[in-house]
């Protein structure tokens, strides 16, 4: 019997939820028993990374590697990681996600109470969580500051580009609003991502000695980009 494309989706979309399920009950396990997470990076990875500008096609690019590589793709999961291990509100959680534009200083502040939640813990649980998602290996991240929460020798960090024309045409695809829409949207989303690099890690979230490959979406075609990437991860033995 012939398996359709739809049938081999779904089935490689079945494995990522079962090791998803896998990789939370080992976290929270761990962090209900307080697993020390210092002197630990040597155990961590291999891992994928993935900053981008907004607009500049990061999610997409994540997971076509997830496919290719047939590891779980961790965004917006993670934050509902920490939800779940802390007992935090998933909802109030998730006006922290950056993929909303609503990202950690000026929400977390305005919003929710500093007896629920502050800001320092909130950076302090992604820490820990992102950590223990490296140390299970084989995963790649999605924004949230893998490239500042994890050690860069122990897997590939990428920070993809584009310009902001081209930015701004892909929100205003995505989310059918007009362009000028999707560039105020894009630099509000760019400008809390910097004051989060800035604030927590005193960097650049541009520098580019952050990352072991800087992309360029406007310049590379997503098979090309996915290319280079895999062949990284594969002269590192990190797919093996």
């Amino acid at each position: 019997m012939t398996t359709t494309v739809a049938e081999e989706v779904v089935e490689q979309l079945a494995d990522h939820r079962i090791e998803w399920d896998r990789i939370k009950h080992r976290i929270g396990t761990a962090l209900l028993h307080e697993v020390p997470l210092e002197s630990t990076d040597h155990h961590m990875g291999p891992f994928i990374a993935v900053s981008r500008m907004a607009g500049a096609g990061g999610s997409t690019l994540a997971h076509r590697l997830g496919e290719a590589l047939r590891w779980p793709v961790l965004g917006s999961e993670i934050v509902d990681l920490i939800g779940e291990t802390f007992q935090l509100d998933p909802t109030l959680l998730h006006l922290l996600d950056d993929a909303k534009a609503n990202w950690v200083r000026d929400v977390l502040g305005e919003l929710i109470p500093h007896e629920i939640i502050n800001l320092d813990t909130y950076v302090n649980h992604l820490s820990k969580v992102m950590r223990l998602v490296a140390m299970h290996g084989h995963v790649i991240l999605v924004g949230r500051g893998g490239q500042f929460f994890l050690p860069s020798t122990r897997g590939v960090t990428i920070r993809l580009i584009a310009s902001e024309q081209d930015r701004a045409m892909r929100i205003a695809d995505e989310e059918h609003i007009d362009e000028n829409a999707a560039r105020a949207h894009n630099e509000d989303l760019d400008r809390r991502r910097a004051h989060f690099a800035k604030h927590y890690f005193n960097r650049d979230v541009d520098d580019p000695t952050l990352y072991d490959l800087v992309l360029n979406h406007s310049k590379l075609s997503d098979d090309e980009m996915l290319d280079i990437i895999l062949a990284l991860v594969h002269r590192r033995g990190y797919d093996s």
